[in-house]
């Protein structure tokens, strides 16, 4: 997975977690809506999260921890604003039938919900499939040696007895030449 692909994803799902903290959270007659605001505090804390989180994952955005940081801000966000959709949802039912077909969840909850569950999976992809750039960069100079291990120089060809064949220091080239008899 690519490192750029999965904080820009994080970040767009603080940002959907922000904007649906403020959108409507009920709407009647698809005319009126009531922000979450309106109803409830839990919306400062929902958006409160999602500036957290986008912080916190640009801030460690070279570590592993950014993918702790959004899976735990993604739980928190999802806990909340599943909370709030399930109280929402017995209010609208306690209305009777005919409130409930006037009135619905606005899309600012589903879109914290959804903001919510999308950080906790980038979190997931992030700490699972991306490594600390600082360990994949001390990986990659133990694994490439800098000094060769056999000189360069004019050997015997492993495919042909018969020729030399030039090794670089790192690796055989496509040089041969007939030894001098």
């Amino acid at each position: 997975m690519n490192r750029q692909g999965i904080l820009a994803w994080a970040l767009v799902s603080a940002a959907v977690m922000v904007i649906g903290a403020f959108g409507p959270w009920i709407t009647a007659l698809g005319v009126v809506s009531v922000s979450g605001t309106t109803v409830s505090k839990h919306p400062y804390v929902l958006a409160g999260l999602g500036v957290i989180g986008a912080a916190f994952v640009w801030a460690r955005r070279s570590t592993s921890a950014a993918g702790v940081g959004a899976m735990l801000v993604g739980l928190a966000g999802t806990a909340l604003s599943f909370y709030d959709r399930h109280h929402m949802t017995g209010l609208l039912k306690s209305a009777g039938p005919v409130g409930q077909a006037f009135v619905h969840v606005g899309w600012g909850l589903n879109a914290v919900l959804a903001g919510s569950i999308s950080l906790l999976i980038a979190g997931i992809v992030w700490f699972v499939f991306v490594g600390d750039e600082d360990s994949v960069e001390a990986t990659a100079a133990v694994s490439a040696p800098s000094n060769p291990t056999v000189p360069a120089g004019w050997y015997s060809d492993p495919n042909d007895a018969t020729m030399l064949r030039y090794w670089n220091g790192f690796g055989w080239t496509t040089q041969t030449a007939r030894p001098a008899s």
